[in-house]
């Protein structure tokens, strides 16, 4: 006897309100990891653009909700609204979102007033690309030995740092990073050895490194804490 088994839908599908650069890059990575990608804009060549980068591209106005409605987007499993620089039709394409009830909204804010407004209409993914560049490349620049910065919360992020000269060829048990300074190395990456890699100088990333592990030279430690205790280990010479 055999049954004929259903299969869940796994594709998940978003559909990317303007297509400037902020949009064209975030449907060109959703497409590039398997996502179904609706893009909207209100300019014929860019849609046009867009066609090789989304499953479909529409032109139509977004801020006109019967648009939105005609394109039965309730069940997607996301929506960016990435348009330019007007506040207006920004608030509105998120507030017809909410009532049409789709899941997740990520808007690109423009000014701080921007922002309150959208956390009033209950919007909790509020992007300032712009902001949050100048901020990860400002921070990375004034970290003594920082090489890459990834904020978590306004407190704690995790932060590529070249190991003080002190600490190649010792282990992280000696080392005692966690409680010397409140910081856990999640991971070290380094250049395999020529008996574990075919390609010369390709990068190794050893996650969650255990106890024993040594840090080897020209290596990078991967470092989760609070901004202000990675920069007490980081300023280590």
């Amino acid at each position: 006897m055999s049954c004929l088994i259903k299969e869940k839908r796994t594709m998940k599908k978003f559909v990317v309100i303007g297509l400037g650069n902020f949009g064209m890059n975030i449907s060109r990575v959703l497409m590039e990891n398997n996502c179904e990608v609706l893009g909207i804009d209100t300019e014929k060549n860019t849609v046009q653009k867009a066609r090789d980068i989304t499953t479909h591209a529409v032109l139509g106005d977004a801020a006109d909700r019967s648009v939105l409605e005609s394109l039965s987007i309730a069940d997607y499993d996301g929506a960016v609204v990435s348009i330019g620089q007007e506040m207006g039709p920004s608030i509105l394409i998120a507030l017809y979102l909410k009532e049409i009830g789709v899941g997740r909204i990520i808007v690109r804010a423009i000014s701080e007033d921007h922002e309150k407004i959208l956390q009033m209409l209950g919007v909790t993914d509020i992007i300032f690309p712009e902001r949050d560049t100048a901020i990860k490349i400002g921070m990375t620049l004034s970290m003594k030995n920082a090489l890459d910065y990834l904020p978590l919360t306004k407190e704690y992020s995790i932060l590529d740092v070249t190991p003080p000269k002190h600490f190649i060829g010792r282990t992280l048990k000696d080392l005692q990073i966690s409680s010397r300074y409140r910081c856990q190395v999640i991971g070290i990456k380094y250049n395999a050895s020529p008996e574990y890699s075919q390609k010369q100088g390709e990068t190794v990333t050893n996650i969650a490194p255990a106890a024993d592990d040594i840090i080897p030279a020209h290596s990078v430690m991967i470092v989760l804490g609070k901004i202000t205790d990675i920069r007490k280990l980081e300023q280590e010479t």
